[in-house]
């Protein structure tokens, strides 16, 4: 999947466009949380609907405002895990598809 990040561009006359920039693709396992398993990720009560598994990826920060995409597929990120604690070894990503 690809990873991407929101990002501002000034075009030196005072306007700005905001689009989102590919960072990298990251390997890992996206599983299908299903129906009556679904889960509220947040105080936002947003449901997730899918789980993203990854090795920890050295030289980037994941957070909630990134996105993934796979395809044309959007993945919004509701909440970042760090299954390892602090030893930064696996994450554990929690997704809603964005149609």
């Amino acid at each position: 999947m690809e990873l991407r990040r929101k990002t501002v561009i000034d075009d030196g006359m005072g306007n700005v466009t905001t689009t989102w920039a590919g960072l990298r693709n990251i390997t890992g396992v996206l599983a299908v949380v299903r129906g009556a398993e679904r889960l509220s990720a947040d105080k936002l009560t947003v449901i997730q609907d899918h789980n993203f598994y990854i090795d920890y990826p050295i030289g980037e920060n994941i957070n909630e405002e990134d996105e993934f995409y796979y395809g044309q597929r959007r993945f919004k990120i509701i909440f970042v895990n760090n299954l390892g604690a602090s030893q930064n070894l696996r994450l554990k990503i929690t997704l809603k598809e964005e149609v």
